[in-house]
């Protein structure tokens, strides 16, 4: 029995953003999945393993730098970045998905009531705009090609 809710959240960037719940009556966490396509600005020939820890971690940065207490548990925040360092070359796009989980405090509104979706979507787009679209490294596109 599907008690789950995901909501497309229609931001003006070159984002596929969803946000979602396992549990929309009893919501104890959200989840927020940024996806995108990734070119890179400059290719170095070198290894982006590193890189991509790095922005793994500066995502988890400015996450915490963006909720606010009010809804969510800062601390208790989970982050998966996942793009594929052996498939990145010139002129091609890579995959870039990033989830969030985002542990809420009382009262634990529906993913559906307005104020809980405001915050889902000032905090989706305040990453978009200080993290990815300041990034040095990959320029971002909504689709493959």
């Amino acid at each position: 029995m599907g008690r789950g809710k995901e909501v497309k959240l229609d931001l003006p960037f070159e984002y596929n953003v969803v946000s979602g719940t396992v549990d929309n009556k009893n919501p104890k966490s959200i989840y927020i999945q940024i996806s995108a396509w990734g070119k890179p600005i400059e290719y170095v020939e070198s290894s982006y393993e590193s890189i991509l820890k790095q922005k793994a971690k500066g995502i988890k940065k400015q996450l915490y730098d963006v909720v606010k207490e009010d809804f969510f548990y800062k601390k208790r925040s989970i982050v998966d970045f996942n793009m594929a360092s052996s498939g990145i070359r010139k002129d091609k796009r890579s995959y870039m998905s990033v989830e969030l989980t985002l542990f809420k405090k009382e009262p634990l509104l529906p993913l559906t009531s307005k104020n809980l979706l405001e915050e889902v979507k000032c905090i989706s787009e305040r990453l978009i705009t200080e993290f990815f679209e300041r990034d040095r490294d990959f320029k971002f596109f909504k689709t493959k090609n």
